[in-house]
């Protein structure tokens, strides 16, 4: 068989590597261009051969191959570049190596290139880096949560006894001006105190929420009436409503509180004024979000909020959800209101994204699962409950002395006769005594430091004594698995610190639907 020469076998090879090959002469005009190098061009070698860059690609992306070419045969040494071509045919990443060729005597006659597409594997490592940061961000997200969630249940108890005690010097001390002023005064620092603490709760997933069917137009329509008049005349508000956002399940005084913090982020983001334009629309996830792996797929209701403002910088961009965090001077901000809506929107079973690019505004765009047909029922027939005030035996479980104290104190006010229990031991015994001397309802904290937890508690009172009214509270709301458990009970659940009339209507209520 004829043996091929070496110029064909070498001719061939050429043709059959999927990396482009070409060379130049001195001039820049190629002289020998492979199939893969032509395929980019969009053109057949023999339109190629003859002209130089600038004939051939964008300027940009000419004048680069150009330097490179030069830098090459400054040194006649070979080279690698890295970097992104463009042609008619689109665009590519690449790895170049480009050397000089030489006579036999040494002259450079010009220079030679191999090519490797880079695309997919720029491509990969962008997508393995965008994972990276997103897996960092939520790892990071969820540590801070947790500490802000261990801060804010100890903070609370504290608050609890601050604002229970307050409440009682003002129902028995002797009415004073000044002495009412300093207790005005303290009051509204610790409703202050129990408001940052709400964030903190919100940021780190812990909040009470009380979540129902809510219409995601509807909830816009008043948030806009509210927003006129917090925001000012400057800022336009703009709708863009869909009716395929339909119902959301989520509450609806966080999801008002969460539009709010947006709006006057916005508002801030403009000011010499501006619009802000909110959009509803549905979204069908066919599986979880990249880098959120807590959305799952199905249904969800998207509420969107955009500004006309001057943007944020990818250093502000990453940092705008963590607590604290503020670019406002002069203490205008508490870095607080941003990361209370990323709590709300991760607790309610959603998420929370932001786009922004300086001189470009920001959008910020809210997930929220769409409310099943099963909730939409139990919302129709839900009514409401008639209170009534009755004197009742009332069992107190809290293994903080000073907050059993003053909840003790805080319902003998209201009329009721109080037991109390620092664990569920003694408060199971004290379930259990006979006639008159047992308890009406069980009132018991959460997060209990002995024995079983308060939840544990209820379940066994209930075993013990079927339809006994109970009563949660807590500093934090625990984590999503807890909060299931206790919606489950059908008892309330009072967030502390809370006032004596919050407490008096909690206890009308579970007594009212017992009988």
């Amino acid at each position: 068989m004829a043996i091929p020469n070496s110029y064909g076998i070498l001719q061939a090879v050429i043709e059959a590597t999927p990396d482009a090959i070409f060379v130049k002469d001195l001039d820049g005009r190629y002289v020998l261009i492979n199939e893969a190098a032509a395929r980019f061009l969009g053109k057949s070698p023999a339109a190629i051969v003859g002209k130089n860059d600038l004939e051939l690609y964008p300027e940009d992306t000419a004048r680069q191959f150009i330097e490179d070419d030069r830098k090459v045969l400054a040194t006649g040494v070979a080279r690698s570049f890295e970097g992104v071509a463009k042609s008619e045919s689109g665009e590519q990443a690449y790895l170049v190596t480009k050397g000089v060729y030489r006579d036999k005597d040494g002259t450079i006659l010009g220079v030679f290139g191999i090519s490797h597409d880079m695309t997919e594997l720029r491509q990969a490592q962008e997508t393995l880096e965008q994972t990276r940061e997103a897996l960092f961000r939520s790892q990071k997200m969820e540590a801070v949560g947790q500490l802000t969630g261990g801060i804010a249940h100890d903070f609370n108890n504290i608050l609890a006894i601050i604002l229970g005690n307050v409440e009682l010097l003002r129902a028995y001390l002797p009415h004073d001006a000044y002495a009412d002023e300093i207790i005005e005064s303290v009051l509204r620092a610790t409703l202050h105190g129990r408001d940052l603490t709400g964030h903190l709760l919100a940021f780190s997933r812990r909040r009470l929420l009380n979540p129902q069917p809510v219409d995601v137009n509807a909830l816009v329509e008043s948030s806009v009436r509210l927003l006129g008049r917090t925001l000012g005349a400057p800022i336009r508000i703009k709708t863009e409503t869909s009716a395929a956002a339909g119902v959301a399940f989520v509450d609806p005084a966080a999801l008002e509180a969460a539009v709010l913090n947006i709006a006057l982020n916005a508002r801030d983001a403009m000011p010499e004024g501006g619009t802000l334009t909110i959009r509803t629309s549905r979204l069908d996830l066919k599986g979880p979000l990249p880098g959120d792996d807590d959305v799952k797929a199905g249904p969800y209701a998207v509420l969107e909020l955009q500004d006309a403002g001057g943007g944020m910088p990818p250093d502000v961009l990453a940092r705008v959800f963590e607590p604290f965090f503020t670019t406002k001077a002069g203490g205008r901000g508490t870095g607080l209101g941003l990361s209370m809506v990323y709590g709300f929107a991760k607790q309610s079973g959603g998420t929370v994204m932001i786009e922004s690019a300086q001189g470009h505004g920001t959008i910020v765009k809210m997930l929220l699962p769409l409310a099943g047909s099963d909730r939409l029922r139990a919302s129709a027939s839900a009514a409401p409950v008639q209170t009534t005030a009755v004197p009742r035996t009332i069992l107190v479980v809290e293994d903080e002395t000073d907050v059993r104290t003053i909840v003790r104190r805080q319902l003998e006010g209201l009329g009721h006769r109080v037991l109390v229990a620092e664990a569920a031991t003694e408060a199971l015994m004290l379930l259990s005594a006979p006639g008159p001397h047992a308890p009406d309802l069980l009132l018991t904290d959460v997060v209990l430091a002995t024995g079983m937890n308060g939840i544990d508690l209820a379940q066994a009172a209930r075993a013990a004594r079927p339809g006994l009214p109970i009563i949660f509270m807590s500093g934090y709301t625990a984590v999503q698995e807890a909060q299931q458990r206790i919606r489950e009970t059908g008892a309330p659940l009072l967030s502390k610190p809370f006032t004596a009339p919050q407490l008096e209507r909690a206890v009308n209520e579970v007594c009212a639907i017992s009988g």
